[in-house]
């Protein structure tokens, strides 16, 4: 019977002790190989090359998935500035309103990818003049984009900055 009792307080013992110890363990598990993820604006892109804009349009209305053009223009992403000017025009007026304020808000951010999404014609949705007004903005805002759009040294944006700097009130700094 003691013999008993000790070899169960022996094991109670070892149980205490070793699970920490075993917890303690420098081993790690090979991290998990993935591929790299395509961006939201690329598998649009191919929606759009694939299917045509306004299947894409139609697809995203019926998905409820307008958001991975907003994660696209708000995120930076390069290629959005093909997406928006394929998909906007084919947008309900309501989602058309978000990715213009998508478009504004991420201006600050991301000027040179806004910049290209936007067209030079005045009083379009997507007009370097609508995206660049003030209206509604805080003076913050306006002050970011002042700036990340005079840091904008794109010769192929070069035009839509001016537009967009002129729609501020604000006219560029001599270099």
């Amino acid at each position: 019977m003691r013999l008993a009792r000790t070899s169960v307080l022996f094991l109670l013992i070892g149980g205490a002790i070793g699970a920490p110890l075993l917890s303690l363990s420098t081993h790690t598990a090979p991290p998990i190989e993935r591929a790299p993820a395509e961006s939201s604006s690329q598998h649009l892109l191919q929606m759009i090359e694939s299917d045509g804009a306004r299947q894409t349009a139609e697809t995203l209305s019926h998905d409820h998935k307008w958001s991975e053009v907003r994660q696209a223009v708000t995120s930076g992403q390069p290629d959005a500035a093909r997406v928006v000017p394929e998909l906007m025009p084919l947008a309900d007026p309501g989602t058309a309103r978000s990715l213009q304020q998508a478009m504004r808000t991420t201006l600050p951010r991301h000027p040179a990818t806004v910049l290209a999404a936007t067209t030079e014609d005045k009083g379009m949705p997507l007009s370097t003049d609508t995206i660049c007004k003030p209206v509604g903005m805080n003076a913050v805002w306006r002050a970011q984009v002042k700036r990340a759009v005079t840091d904008v040294h794109d010769l192929r944006l070069a035009v839509r900055a001016k537009h967009c700097l002129d729609a501020l009130g604000t006219t560029p700094r001599a270099s």
